[in-house]
């Protein structure tokens, strides 16, 4: 009888194991066919239960360009280099920069050093964490050395490119954006940065055809339909441009920058209730964020709601207290509001952080804001 229980004992502890490993083969065979959206099914079946399936998850979320999802079963499956290095790669995607920096560090310490692509990955995501930081040397380097880990690959132009423009380099970062087409034609990262760079040009046009180009490669780039969009919205033919965002929504639902250009259109069309319609939706998804924060905050104040837009300011500066304009706003409402002990602080701090508009109001009303 004690046999028979601790055998029935075995087979309970087993099977749901079995079950996993069933489910996680089924994913990895979906994915081998490219059948992805069933893939995703089988991996989610097991993935409570089953490291494995959440980094394959993670994975093929990288691959599909769900960075945010991605980050959320890379940072719960394994430790392994590679997973970190993807999960740093994921978490740059998203402008978690220190979270990057530490997850790209620890990959490059755990890393084999015949492991040329996840050393190559790691290395990326760090220069960038330190374009970021507006460190070049260190970005330099770390670029550099991401080369040399994996000299087939074409990121590390990628990562050149963007340097480059940050330092204010536009024709050499075109070249290393072109670069890395030519190592790899088919590219995401390099026509999402040509385009990008295109637009910051107010060249939409060329934006638009180099992108157009990327998509016939890449007909599910989430990436690419943004900056399609946001070329269209820049051009002022809104009716492509929220055609283009829907697209990016369609293909990743938690796409935020898509929901905050949307919210823009519909902004520029007084379209109030809308707006803010996309703009909660970014912060439901990204909270820590201040971007969508600072357009509710913005939204509102244009609809009078000063009290709504005054908190949606505040969250804008929780999330990130050196922005220093909107302290401003926030100053300007309470003047608004017939509040001037708080109109005054909020301009003492922008002046703190050296804006001129927040200096030159405190100067006028003799108030020292060191």
């Amino acid at each position: 009888m004690k046999r028979w229980v601790i055998v029935c004992l075995l087979t309970l502890s087993v099977a749901p194991f079995a079950m996993a490993q069933g489910e996680l083969q089924r994913a990895i065979n979906a994915e081998q066919k490219g059948l992805d959206d069933l893939a995703v099914q089988y991996y989610l079946a097991c993935a409570d239960t089953n490291v494995a399936a959440r980094r394959g998850l993670g994975m093929l979320e990288v691959r599909r360009e769900h960075f945010r999802q991605a980050a959320h079963w890379l940072a719960r499956a394994d430790s392994s280099a590679s997973t970190l290095a993807h999960l740093s790669l994921c978490q740059v995607e998203l402008g978690q920069w220190d979270a990057a920096k530490e997850s790209a560090q620890k990959a490059i310490e755990l890393a084999d050093s015949s492991d040329g692509e996840t050393r190559g990955v790691a290395m990326a995501a760090l220069a960038l964490c330190y374009c970021h930081d507006e460190s070049y040397t260190n970005a330099l380097h770390w670029a550099k050395r991401a080369g040399e880990a994996d000299p087939k690959s074409a990121r590390t132009q990628n990562v050149l490119g963007i340097i480059q423009y940050r330092r204010g380099n536009e024709t050499e970062a075109i070249a290393s954006f072109r670069k890395a087409l030519e190592k790899d034609p088919r590219n995401v990262d390099a026509y999402f940065n040509l385009g990008t760079l295109y637009c910051y040009r107010n060249n939409y046009d060329m934006a638009i055809s180099t992108v157009r180009k990327g998509l016939k490669e890449n007909r599910r780039s989430a990436k690419l339909f943004y900056v399609f969009g946001w070329a269209y919205k820049l051009k002022g033919e809104k009716e492509k441009a929220i055609e283009c965002l829907q697209n990016v929504i369609e293909i990743d639902s938690g796409y935020v920058n898509a929901y905050n250009r949307l919210g823009d259109i519909y902004f520029e069309r007084a379209e109030y209730n809308h707006a803010v319609e996309q703009y909660r939706l970014a912060v439901r998804l990204a909270p820590e964020l201040p971007e969508a924060w600072r357009l509710l905050g913005r939204t509102y104040a244009e609809q009078g709601d000063f009290g709504k837009a005054i908190r949606n300011y505040q969250k804008a500066v929780d999330a990130n207290p050196t922005d220093a304009e909107t302290y401003c706003r926030i100053a300007e409402l309470y003047a608004k509001q017939k509040q001037p002990k708080r109109e005054q602080a909020n301009y003492k701090r922008a002046a703190r952080l050296g804006n001129a508009e927040a200096r030159q109001w405190c100067t006028k009303h003799g108030i020292i804001y060191q």
